[in-house]
């Protein structure tokens, strides 16, 4: 079951439109609610409907017994600007979890049950809302992420094919004197937070292209910070670059993951 809806974002101070698939009543038999639920954040340029009619989530949740949750992500890193009446990390971390858990009562309401994951910008945004909102999500599902985005926003990738404008890193992530320290937006801050409080890490399920040339050293270098706190990670690589026809390929991979009942 698809459906698009309409809400009151306070965090947005707006109305937003987002995404559900429901794993029911697709040809498949019902698997039982309530049902674990996937917030997939879309990456850069990218937008919920492009997901949602480029992969085949609607069979992934059915085959599953998962419900996907798709925001917009408005090319905004998943950053929290109030002066601009744009707090899209606290949209898409905290408040689409609590609308879309009264709005369908049908989706589960425990941590081991709701899950993270994202593409590109939207896998960034995965893993420093996963890590801040702890106590919401258990797993993580990042397609191809934006580990580094202080790397991606550089002057020195403005020439590779799908670059994001490094403008960007001053006015949404505060540059380097801000990012640079900041738990909530800096993934390696964020991985330090957490062993300092003695939290364990969330399992992560990651993927990236060997031919990606926009992110990989970034998905390398997270994977070996991630291997190093000892965290639960799943890892796929092989031929591929920085596009949908990648993420289709490994999509039912995530979905094995997050419905696994290993930790």
């Amino acid at each position: 079951m698809y459906l698009k809806v309409t809400a009151k974002a306070l965090s947005l101070q707006r109305a937003v439109d987002f995404h559900v698939i429901l794993p029911y009543h697709d040809g498949y038999p019902d698997p039982g609610r309530p049902y674990p639920t996937l917030y997939l954040l879309p990456g850069y340029s990218g937008n919920a409907e492009e997901i949602v009619f480029g992969l085949p989530l609607r069979q992934m949740a059915t085959l599953y017994g998962i419900a996907v949750v798709i925001p917009d992500g408005e090319n905004a890193f998943y950053t929290d600007h109030p002066e601009r009446a744009s707090s899209m990390g606290a949209y898409a971390g905290d408040e689409l979890v609590r609308i879309t858990r009264r709005l369908f009562p049908a989706l589960s309401g425990e941590r081991k049950d709701t899950f993270i994951g994202g593409i590109s910008m939207g896998g960034y945004g995965a893993f420093v809302l996963g890590m801040h909102y702890h106590e919401t999500f258990s797993r993580m599902a990042l397609f191809s992420p934006s580990a580094e985005p202080d790397r991606l926003l550089s002057p020195s990738m403005e020439e590779v094919p799908g670059a994001v404008p490094p403008s960007l890193f001053e006015s949404l992530l505060g540059g380097n004197a801000v990012y640079g320290s900041s738990a909530r937006l800096n993934p390696a801050r964020a991985l330090e937070n957490c062993l300092r409080e003695g939290r364990q890490v969330p399992p992560v399920w990651m993927c990236c292209g060997e031919d990606d040339l926009l992110v990989r050293d970034s998905c390398l270098h997270l994977k070996e910070a991630l291997a190093g706190a000892g965290a639960g990670l799943r890892w796929e690589e092989g031929p591929g670059g920085h596009e949908l026809t990648y993420w289709d390929e490994h999509l039912e991979s995530a979905f094995r993951f997050l419905s696994s009942p290993e930790k």
